[in-house]
């Protein structure tokens, strides 16, 4: 097996496995996926962050931000979003699989793709409430 192809199958382990927590994408026809396209029986699940590091526009310095990055298996999911798409997805506000899920958008900030091995990197954003 050539390494990018390893690299991708070990995103079973590095994103979905112990350490992933189980995320639900509703795409922009209504379409929810709770499931692993590669493992059916399975839960869709991925890497949270639940803080990043971003650079501040007006100071130019890095910091810390709570908003969380969501990292998943590209192979795992029956659609991927794309720039420009509103989303909906919901996973746990903290890193526990069993918490309550809270809904979250994707819009604003475009995901970054790990197209090269195989990982998408999502910016998901809690809805304004009016």
């Amino acid at each position: 097996m050539n390494l990018r192809k390893r690299a991708e199958a070990d995103l079973e382990s590095s994103l979905e496995g112990d350490w992933g927590l189980p995320v639900i994408l509703t795409d922009p026809d209504g379409v929810e996926q709770t499931k692993s396209k590669n493992n059916p029986d399975e839960d869709l699940k991925g890497q949270i962050l639940y803080d990043h590091r971003v650079i501040d526009s007006e100071t130019g310095m890095e910091r810390t931000v709570n908003t969380p990055v969501v990292t998943l298996r590209i192979s795992s999911l029956d659609r991927v979003p794309k720039d420009g798409e509103k989303w909906g997805m919901q996973f746990p506000l903290v890193p526990d699989p069993d918490a309550p899920k809270t809904t979250f958008i994707l819009i604003g900030r475009p995901p970054e793709g790990g197209a090269s091995i195989g990982f998408i990197r999502l910016y998901p954003q809690l809805p304004e409430q009016d």
